[in-house]
């Protein structure tokens, strides 16, 4: 139990989080006319949230549609770049943290 408290403490979730954006962005369909959302401004019938348009562009970009992802947010090659970079520096940090804690955890057992 106290093994998994270290792991769960050592764990950046802000990547977890950015991972599993980045994975539900690759999976959505780009093309298609709707798809479910959490936006606010979509579900009370505003079309053109930046953010939606944000995330049909890193979609488009995932199937190398890059003309429709620039028409849906001119960003959207900027934000993947930023979100991937700070995912794999977060991902970089937890393996780092974990192997300090590793080394806590056999002194601590020792």
């Amino acid at each position: 139990m106290i093994r998994l408290i270290f792991i769960l403490k050592n764990i950046e979730w802000e990547a977890v989080f950015w991972l599993c954006g980045l994975i539900y962005l690759a999976s959505i369909d780009p093309y298609a006319p709707q798809h479910y959302t959490l936006c606010p401004f979509k579900n009370i019938g505003i079309e053109s949230c930046p953010g939606c348009g944000l995330g049909r562009s890193i979609g488009f970009i995932y199937h190398f549609d890059f003309a429709n992802s620039f028409e849906s947010h001119f960003l959207g090659a900027v934000a993947l770049i930023l979100i991937a970079a700070r995912t794999i520096k977060l991902i970089h940090r937890t393996i780092i943290n974990f192997k300090k804690s590793e080394l806590i955890w056999l002194t601590y057992t020792n």
